[in-house]
């Protein structure tokens, strides 16, 4: 049996990325560089792990690794936290009336009242794999009406139903780790925090339709106003990074 020279081996896992990265409609996927215009410190909120806008009040919802919820102005600033607390809070929805919050490490969804911040119900989810390797985030799909978790890694999109049934789950490749979710405007938004890169997909397939590169260490939540401006949280960093609008296909850099 002849093995491959070091050099077809380089080539081949070469050839596997770029399959991987291709192929939207037989081209190469657009691709931009985003930059943030400033970014704000949290100084009260430790390991901020998930940002989500909320069209009615206008105000943010930000978890924290800690495990504790906190409703806040669009500076950052803490308007009021909600007094049931969890473990390690990763992701944050809103949805009418209420705030979704998923906790990674017992994998638990917290439901709690938006006018009070009152828990109402949890749901349990399953997912095996490392305690820390669990749900990074939880949006909902508005195209497909379900609800969406992703896990870290391996990166994988579960959906469920209102009661969190399992209903469905899809494989994401071409990223290493997955950290945020969003759905927007009807398209998936996904962050992945190692590659520091946000992945706009499909929102019935999850395939890749353009990515945005940004400069922003440990990337771990996504969140669009109503302007459709882009703000993202960095956990180490303990900031929000505040950008304007996803760059059009047109302007994009290559």
């Amino acid at each position: 049996m002849k093995y491959p020279t070091m050099g077809k081996m380089k080539f081949i896992a070469a050839l596997g990325m770029l399959v991987l990265l291709c192929s939207f409609k037989g081209d190469t996927i657009p691709h931009s560089k985003f930059k943030f215009e400033r970014f704000k410190t949290l100084k009260h909120i430790p390991e901020p792990s998930d940002i989500v806008y909320d069209k009615d009040s206008k105000h943010f919802f930000i978890v924290s690794d800690h495990g504790m919820l906190f409703e806040c102005d669009l500076e950052g600033n803490i308007i009021r936290k909600a007094k049931e607390e969890g473990l390690d809070f990763e992701g944050v929805e809103v949805t009418d009336s209420f705030v979704y919050v998923s906790d990674e490490t017992p994998r638990i969804i917290y439901k709690y009242l938006k006018s009070d911040l009152s828990l109402l119900k949890t749901y349990k989810v399953t997912w095996g794999g490392a305690m820390n390797k669990a749900f990074e985030s939880i949006t909902y799909n508005q195209t497909k009406k379900c609800w969406v978790l992703v896990s870290e890694a391996p990166v994988v999109i579960i959906e469920y139903d209102d009661n969190f049934k399992e209903t469905d789950r899809v494989h994401f490749h071409g990223t290493r780790d997955m950290s945020g979710a969003r759905w927007y405007n009807g398209s998936m938004y996904l962050l992945g925090d190692l590659d520091e890169v946000i992945f706009k997909c499909d929102p019935v397939t999850y395939a890749i339709q353009e990515t945005y590169k940004i400069d922003v260490l440990n990337p771990e939540g996504i969140a669009f106003d109503a302007e459709g401006n882009v703000s993202i949280t960095s956990d180490d960093l303990q900031r929000i990074y505040f950008f304007k609008n996803l760059p059009t296909q047109n302007n994009n850099t290559k």
